[in-house]
């Protein structure tokens, strides 16, 4: 089987995996022959996609880290806020993984819009016990976790649906609000003299921050038990990889790029080390585009979570990624999305005031929409207008077509053409004096070298504080005005 996005399924794919809204008010089961209507269904339902079996991805399965009527059950206690339902199911989640020998949580996203709350919540579970089974947490922790897991957005049902579905930017009236639901999820089981005390202060917890700067009552790690900083990341994770209806989903490997950017700051670093070898970064049965062009389908993981063993779609070979063999052949893209990487994803900035004083342009090249996205909310400025890019490539035919803008930020570290051979190759082009600056997640000397000889006017280590970059710029744009 293969997990196909939602907007690639075609009529005549045949259904590999039951797709179950927690009430039955929809349901295909597996075997199920898509039709138009059902794919327009998943479409207007905001479906991430579904599996599909054909002749591509035959013998190739996911492993299942729960029975999915345990899911379903799940799903439905949290629906109508079952507490003795919801602990009977945490019981058996915690059943079913803890009796395999390793676990993957594998399988992708099969909720839409109407029932994201509630199967957040199991998912939110699942994952928190795997983790917590990494981490070697005790079989009794594990349960507590679970119930915290399955608990932690109970809160959200005394928020209105308006708010909680809003496509556009929320107020600051109803951010608050939405900030609410732990206190409020802790309320509703304050009562509840068999829900242990430890699992109300994980689920009032499931917002606090490393570095105190979380919600509702500032806590900082030192303040937290391991189970609460798992419950944290878990969260945030299923929260950017689900398809909502104000925001489309990250690709699992840019969820964990936002993780591990924001480790010992927003999240406790160990924990997303454990969540990299347990959640994969490419889920068995997705598709993924390699450095050379072909598609292949992951098929099974190796000890290094970005290199998997995948087949090659178009003549069924296998390829260990984590070979040395293979070693200057990489994963470029992943199924969740299109493949089209050489354009520019994303302007941002497009609808400011104007101002008398034109804003200084700002190019940022990354092949991470989440790095993207951190960057140009750090420099969100009426001084700067920003254009993102994801590929070298992009980048110069961008310059080669509209000139050059005022500066750059350039990620060193991409496929195809890395942010080196892109400032060379923009050099060519006569823009010797072009402001860069470089990212990187390296701070070697040898690292550092190539940004001096790439004439380079400063380098950041990732992941890059707001501040820090804000001020770099500054002093950068203001010296290129000087000369």
């Amino acid at each position: 089987m293969r997990f196909v996005p939602v907007n690639e399924l075609q009529e005549g794919m045949v259904l590999a995996w039951d797709i179950i809204s927690p009430n039955k008010s929809f349901m295909l089961k597996t075997g199920v022959t898509l039709s138009n209507d059902y794919i327009n269904y998943l479409q207007t339902k905001g479906y991430l996609g579904a599996y599909v079996n054909d002749e591509e991805s035959a013998n190739i399965y996911p492993e299942i880290a729960v029975d999915q009527k345990a899911i379903v059950k799940g799903i439905t206690a949290v629906e109508n806020a079952d507490i003795d339902g919801l602990m009977e199911s945490a019981s058996t989640i915690v059943a079913n993984i803890t009796e395999k020998s390793a676990v993957h949580v594998d399988i992708m996203d099969l909720r839409s819009f109407d029932d994201y709350t509630y199967h957040h919540s199991v998912n939110v579970a699942v994952y928190s016990v795997a983790v917590g089974k990494y981490m070697g947490l005790p079989d009794e922790e594990l349960n507590l976790l679970c119930q915290a897991g399955l608990f932690h957005d109970l809160g959200k049902r005394k928020i209105p649906l308006e708010v909680l579905n809003k496509p556009d930017k929320l107020t600051d009236e109803e951010f608050q609000e939405i900030k609410n639901h732990p206190r409020y999820s802790y309320d509703m089981l304050y009562k509840r003299s068999d829900v242990p005390s430890q699992v109300r202060k994980m689920v009032i917890s499931h917002h606090e921050n490393e570095d105190g700067s979380g919600y509702p009552n500032g806590l900082d790690g030192s303040q937290l038990t391991t189970a609460e900083k798992i419950l944290h990341a878990v969260d945030v994770y299923d929260a950017l990889i689900s398809r909502r209806p104000h925001k489309d989903p990250y690709a699992p490997v840019d969820a964990f790029e936002y993780l591990m950017g924001g480790k010992d700051i927003l999240f406790n670093g160990e924990v997303v080390e454990a969540m990299r070898h347990v959640i994969p970064t490419y889920p068995i049965a997705t598709e993924v585009m390699l450095s050379n062009g072909q598609v292949a389908i992951v098929v099974e993981h190796t000890t290094d979570p970005l290199r998997p063993i995948v087949r090659i779609k178009e003549n069924q070979v296998y390829i260990n990624l984590s070979l040395p063999t293979f070693s200057s052949l990489f994963i470029i893209a992943s199924g969740v999305f299109s493949f089209d990487y050489s354009h520019a994803v994303e302007k941002l900035n497009e609808s400011r005031l104007t101002t008398k004083i034109k804003p200084k342009e700002i190019m940022l090249v990354d092949d991470s929409i989440i790095s993207l996205q951190q960057i140009a909310t750090a420099l969100e400025d009426k001084r700067y207008h920003i254009t993102a890019l994801q590929s070298g490539m992009a980048a110069v035919n961008y310059i080669k077509e509209k000139g050059a803008p005022d500066l750059v930020i350039m990620d060193i570290e991409m496929p195809i053409m890395n942010g080196i051979s892109t400032v060379a190759n923009i050099r060519k082009l006569g823009y010797y004096d072009l402001p860069i600056i470089f990212l990187t997640a390296k701070g070697d000397k040898e690292t550092v070298m190539m940004c001096i000889d790439a004439n380079a006017k400063d380098y950041i280590i990732k992941p890059v504080r707001p501040q820090y970059l804000r001020a770099r710029v500054a002093i950068v744009l203001d010296a290129s005005l000087e000369r």
